[in-house]
């Protein structure tokens, strides 16, 4: 139990957190075709400008978390809000993470971002809008593989 508290608060600083290491994670498109080329100019951006993170998610973000209930953990729905959102950083290490990236036709993006060691992950999904924005739509900030 103690472990999954941990597990969690790493994932989460390494979301947050700005990392003095320049390595890159292990990332790998799966499935059929890499991400778009249009995506992943929004990816960077997304994760160095807060306002246009803000601005590229739909609010109240769909999701899940993972929450104890009699002494287990189950999976929740979850609407996350803009008032408590932390700001997302893609500086995961790659020693500890892996990202996998599926492109489900051009019109949307599938990410994880898996621990090497453990059993765990987080999943995003990003949508492409009518307008030709990409925008993040779905976030589940812990899952087991």
């Amino acid at each position: 139990m103690r472990y999954s508290f941990f597990l969690v608060l790493a994932l989460f600083v390494a979301c947050q957190n700005p990392s003095s290491n320049n390595a890159k994670p292990e990332q790998t498109a799966v499935g059929d075709a890499a991400v778009p080329e249009d995506f992943n100019a929004f990816y960077e951006q997304f994760h160095r400008d807060s306002l246009y993170q803000m601005a590229h998610i739909v609010w109240p973000l769909q999701g899940d978390e993972r929450v104890e209930v009699d002494s287990m953990y189950q999976i929740k729905p979850k609407y996350w809000e803009a008032a408590t959102w932390r700001m997302h950083r893609s500086n995961f290490d790659a020693k500890d993470y892996r990202v996998e990236r599926k492109a489900i036709g051009d019109v949307m993006v599938v990410e994880r971002i898996l621990t090497k060691l453990g059993n765990y992950g987080i999943e995003r999904r990003f949508a492409k809008q009518p307008d030709g924005a990409w925008n993040m739509i779905f976030y589940s900030d812990i899952r087991e593989r």
